[in-house]
């Protein structure tokens, strides 16, 4: 039988051990437009609520490892706007890690013709949120899911390709 604070322990070292493959990704070279990454098979995870210590190594959720890292954050300006709309991964599952650098709470979903298929919670200034969710080849939007943050223009569109 497992206690509590075994499996507790097990998946913190998990964490750990793959914050250090996502901090390998630091995103596309000026920060806005396209990026992209390799493929990654595996099965759909869940979502992780990581800290604000700011160490840049934000770790991952369990399910993580080897999928293609997508970084994204909120404007530090406090528009409605995501530091970048367009996203190319390839792969069955992707890693979103979703970073709110502005005072405004936001979050991030993902949807395919109206489902959503992943999603964070609202998080605030300075705080990360990640995600492991599984996806077939195709166009996913992006969005912040608060007041009117998509309509004001704060979504984007994820491609997934085989």
């Amino acid at each position: 039988m497992h206690s509590k604070v075994g499996v507790a322990g097990a998946a913190g070292a998990a964490l750990c051990a793959l914050a250090l493959a996502v901090a390998s990704c630091a995103g596309s070279p000026d920060g806005t437009g396209a990026h992209a990454h390799g493929t990654a098979g595996g099965a759909t995870g869940g979502a992780a609520t990581l800290g604000t210590e700011g160490t840049g190594d934000p770790g991952a959720p369990a399910g993580a490892a080897g999928a293609p890292v997508f970084r994204l954050a909120a404007q530090s300006d406090g528009s409605h706007a995501f530091d970048h709309n367009r996203h190319t991964a390839s792969g069955d599952r992707v890693l979103l890690v979703f970073r709110n650098d502005s005072g405004i709470p936001h979050d991030m979903v993902v949807e395919r013709d109206g489902r959503v298929v992943g999603r964070t919670r609202v998080i605030t200034r300075g705080e990360t949120q990640a995600l492991v969710t599984g996806l077939t080849p195709g166009r996913y939007a992006f969005y912040c899911s608060v007041g009117r943050h998509r309509g004001d223009g704060m979504e984007g569109v994820l491609e997934m390709t085989s």
